[in-house]
């Protein structure tokens, strides 16, 4: 229950009516790809705690490379087997962009003409469900709005920057028939592994 101190008590909120459901990035990261994730993260924090001029966000394994392939080899680890060479023409179809805290980035039931990798921040997903209402909690190094870009379906929540604001990289529709025209394998693949996280994060959220 909301505020207990078992150890023992569960991972997930009971939803009701009246009181939105909230995943925490802890709950989130509950998956072998999701712990790497975590590990990046307490690594990240304490570069940040050593260095207070650091701003990175991203797992130095990639630092080299240039934003966003480090982003999209950090998001895609342990679901696919290629490598930089074949994420790195995907790299020009994306744009980087900077939300406030409080900004919107997209409402529930709009159509999902973008899809977005989250580099820096956090971003706040707020769901309504029959049963009631839920927040998910987005870090960096995690996907958004994946299903309804993909599935060419409404979108299923309202997302906005949490904090001091949120810094993605963004993959408009149009950019996407572009891809999927002049590299369709790697389309293709990243399609199957968008699909592979949303079936992550229904799993972590229904467990």
């Amino acid at each position: 229950m909301l505020g207990s101190d078992d150890p023992n008590s569960p991972r997930f909120l009971e939803v009701f009516q009246s009181q939105p459901h909230i995943l925490s990035p802890d709950t989130l990261l509950n998956s072998p790809r999701g712990h790497y994730l975590d590990q990046v993260a307490t690594t990240t924090l304490r570069e940040e705690q050593a260095n207070p001029l650091s701003n990175n966000t991203i797992s130095q394994k990639w630092s080299s490379f240039q934003q966003p392939l480090p982003l999209l080899l950090q998001t895609f680890q342990g679901l696919t087997q290629e490598n930089e060479d074949f994420w790195f023409p995907a790299c020009m179809y994306f744009t980087r962009e900077a939300f406030p805290a409080d900004s919107i980035l997209y409402r529930e039931g709009e159509e999902a003409t973008n899809f977005y990798l989250l580099e820096s921040g956090m971003l706040r997903a707020e769901y309504q469900a029959p049963q009631g209402s839920y927040v998910e909690l987005i870090v960096a190094g995690r996907p958004c709005g994946e299903l309804p870009f993909f599935g060419e379906t409404p979108r299923t929540a309202t997302v906005k920057a949490e904090g001091d604001g949120a810094v993605v990289w963004r993959l408009g529709i149009e950019q996407w028939k572009e891809l999927r025209q002049n590299e369709p394998v790697l389309a293709q693949e990243f399609m199957k592994i968008c699909f592979k996280l949303t079936s992550e994060r229904m799993e972590n959220i229904t467990a």
